[in-house]
């Protein structure tokens, strides 16, 4: 009897509990503190994807709502900026202020308004608020001058120019208005109700103080002479 006691084999240890899955489906691979560290782990990375496309959108505008290219539209009151390079004795390049405006950004449209003289006898395309933007990048939107009877001439194109932002809102995540003109202010406050970055862009002591403060930047086109001048 003793000696086969000593003849059997002794018992082997089974697995300890935290081996074997429920039922014996084999080892776990995943504890509750694992899948709570991969958790943390993969918010911490799009917190950092979060904040960089944050600063990236805070030094200009460069990203848009998805992470990709921040989607621009250029709207310009040709008359108001001309008039205001003519008086620095200076003219715009527009093509390379198109440039300035869309860098690592993805340009949906650009317009220029352009008040016209009525005259059969003068081509639009020669006329003073058209030809600088002719083949550089602008649809030419034109409106006839309006002859007053004390003589002063004017065409108003403010209300054009409103409805083309507002009708392109969905499709843009920046609106660079090239004006001046302090009447635009309410419209500005409008775009950036809706989530939509405004940068107003002209010269700058031709350029209304209520407008340049509405602005989420105001770009001065003097500054930058060296950059966008012929």
């Amino acid at each position: 009897m003793k000696a086969r006691e000593e003849a059997a084999p002794a018992e082997q240890p089974g697995p300890g509990p935290s081996a074997t899955g429920p039922r014996g489906r084999g080892p776990q691979t995943g504890t509750p503190d694992n899948a709570l560290a991969r958790a943390i782990e993969q918010q911490g990375r799009q917190i950092e994807q979060l904040a960089e496309t944050v600063r990236r959108a805070g030094s200009g505008g460069a990203v848009g709502a998805s992470g990709t290219r921040a989607r621009v539209g250029v709207f310009v009151d040709a008359a108001n900026v001309e008039l205001a390079s003519d008086r620095m004795r200076a003219r715009f390049d527009w093509a390379k202020i198109l440039d300035m405006l869309t860098h690592d950004r993805q340009l949906v449209r650009a317009i220029a308004y352009s008040p016209v003289h009525d005259d059969p006898g003068v081509s639009i395309e020669t006329q003073r608020f058209v030809e600088p933007f002719l083949g550089k990048g602008y649809k030419v939107v034109t409106k006839p001058l309006k002859r007053f009877q004390d003589g002063t001439i004017k065409a108003n194109v403010d209300i054009e120019l409103a409805l083309d932002i507002m009708e392109m809102l969905d499709r843009l995540d920046v609106v660079c208005l090239v004006s001046g003109d302090g009447d635009f202010q309410r419209l500005v406050e409008v775009v950036q109700s809706k989530g939509v970055r405004v940068e107003v862009v002209a010269v700058g002591n031709s350029t209304a103080g209520n407008l340049r403060n509405a602005a989420d930047q105001f770009i001065d086109l003097q500054q930058r002479l060296r950059e966008v001048r012929i």
